[in-house]
């Protein structure tokens, strides 16, 4: 039986309850906001799906009309010069996406962390480069806790590329891009959802959405989501329990004032997951099995905490001016136990472990254990303006932001056993028994131990500008101050990183066509690196992008952007012996597009298609040589999804749905020693809904194809692709 925390059930149950109440209390409870969209389909256009508002903004069937992730205001997508791709909740729900990495896979050049892999992992990816997890334009240290939970997020938005003039917090400015998670906010209409998703591997998810005003005048209201997962795993061994509960309440006076305080408490439990070597997968003499957990069947599970309260004020000074305060606390914990493996290279032990020890296939074993907490506090501050002069129209953007993580951790690793103990056959394995190192605890060495402190400061001035209502200008800078400060207790050593920098972002959109938008774009990023052991002091790595693209919206329903790219990074900290060297730089170049075509209420299909050239600029001796590609990135990649819905006066209520992933093969090393092979998934879904009822099954990987996809593990090794999976859905709505 699955461990579900009873405060789920008593949660989800009191509220129904408390949802039906105050829907009885209301007569006439206020229907969803419609609005239409801004821009007309041309004559003869046949319509597609209608235009709702979201707590997020306005959506059309799978097309969000604004966005807030990419200047901090609400802006018409097609008036922002960058590309930037949202995911509503209308895609998630339609595919019935199990994982934030899933639902990404609708964006060009973007990939998400592998839902298999610990938290402390952040290995998200666009245009080739790490990028971050963010919750409703806030960071989110280590994106800790239930990283995969859906429950709570109304839409994904994804921008691409370095972006220091409105983002700072934690270590800096993201540098590959920010997949920001927004949250579902309380509305006036009360009602309640509960239903459960289970399905292959012993799959099984309840969840329940609850809203409901709490008061009759609708000046307060109240949403509570929550989730509980329990699933087993194609992968041997892996056994996951997660959950994630988030209550908001939001104060208005529903005129000028609004404050939203929204709590987040998430966990993640699973035994941790360290993949396979390359020798053995995707090269060497024999084959390994693809499922195989490698580590002793009784190793405890490794756990990722959070508890995080968000606080946000906004008010209409005048019909000029407006401002908004953004807060933010947070406490994170992570405890990973290990049994790695380890293999041997020619300069001696290899904690990658892609070749073995000694052949054929002995690995040697080490016990290690990893300990870390974070205390993190956020706090972004803006004013706005909003003014007609001539024929322009203006938005000047003042804010300041402040973040402050402290980050204390440590690793332990009992270094003896490889010495100690014989290596292990992955052909025939029998593990030793995993003992957690520990201080004092049997050869137990301090691999690091840390106490950081990032803090981050900055101050920014934004102007956008539409003239003549063709012209639209973005121009903004960012005065941006990053200090470190690292003390190792056990190395008896202290650092500490204080730097200051301008940073400039520009751009411009040119309407040239009804419909097409031509765009380019030039922005800075400023970013520090944590959980890295520096050869002397911490060093801020710095960034760059241009970007150029066209934009439309051709009628009938036809939708999307494309657009050119290359990002420079220096000071990439590389691994060259006994610590890292701020002396890496990468380039990714490359082409992506994204579009979308809803001809009509029935017919709705996404597609995109990423082109990613990311290279290692200069030799580092030792490690890789100029020229060699960036491991885990795949060169080629693409999505297509085609959902469509039945006349009610043919199968009312029912919808079926198809879509096609495919990506080229991909290094799993920097070296370029190991690669992957190209492969594709294909998923279909049938479901049956009504105003109060719904029903979906869909199937995952639909052709059974086995496949190996790198996974960022100790520099890289790999992993083997989704395996088939059938999954149901079913949800009761209570209005």
């Amino acid at each position: 039986m699955p461990r579900v925390p009873r405060l789920v059930w008593a949660a989800s149950a009191s509220l129904i309850a408390m949802a039906q109440a105050a829907s009885a209390q209301s007569p006439t409870p206020l229907p969803t906001l419609v609005v239409q969209p801004e821009s007309t389909p041309a004559e003869g256009a046949a319509q597609g799906p209608p235009v709702e508002q979201t707590t997020a903004g306005p959506v059309q069937g799978y097309r969000a009309l604004t966005a807030a992730s990419a200047t901090r205001t609400n802006t018409p997508i097609e008036q922002i010069p960058q590309s930037i791709q949202v995911v509503p909740r209308s895609v998630i729900d339609a595919q019935d996406d199990l994982s934030v990495a899933e639902a990404v896979r609708n964006v060009s050049a973007t990939q998400g962390t592998n839902p298999v892999q610990t938290p402390a992992y952040n290995t998200a990816y666009i245009r080739g480069f790490p990028a971050e997890y963010w919750v409703d334009g806030l960071t989110t240290f280590y994106n800790g806790g239930d990283r995969d939970s859906l429950v709570n997020v109304e839409r994904i938005e994804v921008l691409k590329g370095p972006n220091a003039i409105l983002y700072g917090g934690g270590t800096g400015a993201p540098l590959g891009g920010v997949i920001n998670l927004v949250s579902k906010l309380p509305t006036e209409k009360a009602f309640a959802e509960l239903g459960f998703t289970f399905g292959s591997y012993r799959y099984l998810q309840p969840y329940f959405d609850v809203n409901t005003p709490l008061t009759q005048d609708g000046t307060v209201l109240f949403r509570f989501t929550g989730e509980y997962t329990s699933a087993g795993s194609f992968i041997d061994v892996l056994d996951t329990d997660r959950y994630s509960l988030n209550p908001t309440i939001t104060f208005t006076n529903k005129s000028d004032t609004t404050l939203t305080i929204q709590g987040r408490f998430t966990s993640w439990e699973q035994q941790d997951y360290q993949g396979l070597p390359a020798t053995g997968t995707v090269t060497g003499a024999f084959r390994l099995n693809p499922n195989m957990f490698i580590g002793p069947a009784s190793l405890p599970d490794s756990y990722s905490r959070v508890a995080s309260v968000t606080a946000n004020f906004e008010h209409q000074i005048n019909e000029i001016w407006s401002t908004s305060i953004q807060a933010r606390i947070s406490n994170t914990q992570f405890k990973e136990l290990a049994q790695n493996f380890v293999g041997a290279s020619l300069s001696g032990v290899d904690f990658t472990g892609n070749a073995p020890s000694f052949p054929p296939a002995y690995w040697n074993m080490i016990n290690v254990s990893l300990y870390q907490e974070q205390q993190e506090a956020t706090v972004v501050a803006n004013a706005l303006a909003e003014f007609t002069v001539g024929p322009t129209k203006n938005k000047l953007l003042f804010g300041a932001d402040y973040s402050r993580v402290s980050d204390d951790g440590y690793m332990y690793g009992s270094l003896l056993d490889l010495f100690l103990r014989p290596p292990v056959n992955f052909l025939a394995p029998i593990y030793p028994p995993y003992v957690e190192p520990g201080p004092g605890l049997g050869n137990a060495n301090v691999i690091s131990d840390a106490q950081n402190v990032y803090a981050t400061a900055g101050a920014y001035v934004q102007l956008q500008t539409t003239a003549w209502d063709r012209l639209h200008l973005l121009a903004g800078l960012r005065l941006a101050n990053m200090r470190i400060e690292s003390v190792s207790p056990a190395f008896q050593s202290s650092s500490t990183l204080d730097t200051t920098q301008a940073l400039p972002r520009i751009g411009a959109v040119v309407d040239v066509l009804e419909g097409v938008s031509l765009y380019a774009s030039y922005s800075q990023g400023l970013k520090a690196n944590p959980f890295t052991i520096y050869l002397g002091p911490p060093k801020p790595e710095h960034s760059e992008q241009t970007e150029a693209g066209v934009k439309f919206d051709l009628g009938y329903g036809l939708t999307g952007s494309m657009a050119v790219f290359e990002i420079n990074r220096t000071g990439v900290p590389v691994f060259t012996g006994l610590a890292s060297e701020a002396i890496g730089e990468q380039r990714s170049r490359g082409f992506e597009a994204d579009l979308l075509w809803q001809p009509n209420a029935n017919w709705q299909v996404l597609a995109n298609y990423a082109y990613v050239d990311a290279v290692l600029v200069n030799d580092i001796p030792g490690v890789a040589p100029a020229g060699s590609q960036l491991n885990i990135v795949p060169p080629n990649s693409g999505r297509l999804w085609v959902n469509y819905k039945f006349d009610p006066a043919v199968a009312k209520g029912w919808s079926v749905g198809a879509g096609l992933y495919a990506a080229s093969g991909a290094y799993v090393d920097l070296a370029n020693l190991y690669e992957t092979s190209a492969y594709f998934t294909i998923d279909a879904k049938i479901a049956y809904e009504t105003e109060n009822f719904k029903a979906q099954l869909t199937a995952k990987n639909l052709t059974g194809e086995d496949y190996f996809v790198p996974y960022n593990y100790y520099g890289g090794r790999v992993a083997p692709g989704e395996a088939r999976g059938v999954y149901g859905k079913v949800a009761w709505t209570f209005r």
